[in-house]
């Protein structure tokens, strides 16, 4: 585990000791590109990063960046306010995380009896 520190537009960073445990990102689409990153906590909890790129000179790239207690509250934070689904970057990260810790193992999977 190392310590990371994570910059985030119109916040404070956040800094932690941890690992990265998934990520996921989009193709250039436009000038633009998506990158989703999970990380754990070395006591255990999540932090949850999204990077949206621009290629485009008068724009510029925005950070978003939220710790978090339990794995569902990543999965909600990265389907937003919009969607009841993840985004293929967000999936990608989730499906990832998923190889590498066993509560999003366990929280990204459907069982029906």
């Amino acid at each position: 585990m190392e310590k990371i520190i994570l910059k985030r537009d119109g916040f404070p960073p956040i800094v932690f000791i941890g690992e990265e445990i998934g990520s996921g990102s989009t193709a250039w689409n436009g000038g633009r590109k998506t990158h989703i990153t999970l990380h754990r906590t070395a006591r255990g909890r999540y932090v949850a990063t999204v990077e949206r790129l621009t290629q485009w000179e008068r724009e510029r790239d925005h950070t978003e960046a939220e710790a978090f207690d339990t794995v569902p509250e990543v999965i909600a934070w990265l389907k937003g306010d919009y969607s009841d689904t993840l985004g293929s970057a967000s999936q990608e990260a989730v499906e990832e995380a998923a190889k590498n810790d066993p509560a999003f193992a366990a929280a990204w999977i459907e069982t029906v009896e």
